[in-house]
């Protein structure tokens, strides 16, 4: 099974990074929970869970 991570996109839908593989999509979660902020005021305007080698949902860092 892959692992899970975010992609980071800017206000065009651009790819800015990623973030670390993470075993768990709980973990890839909570990760989210604690890094969103610093995502936005890096410029990151939306970001994509990728895991299962598939990307699972995208949503806004300004509605979390």
């Amino acid at each position: 099974m892959d692992g899970w991570h975010w992609i980071v996109r800017d206000p065009s839908g651009d790819e800015l990074s990623s973030s670390e593989e993470l075993p768990s999509r709980e973990e890839a979660e909570a990760w989210m929970g604690r890094e969103w902020k610093s995502l936005l005021d890096q410029g990151g305007e939306s970001v994509t869970l990728v895991g299962d080698g598939d990307e699972q949902y995208t949503m806004g860092l300004t509605a979390f």
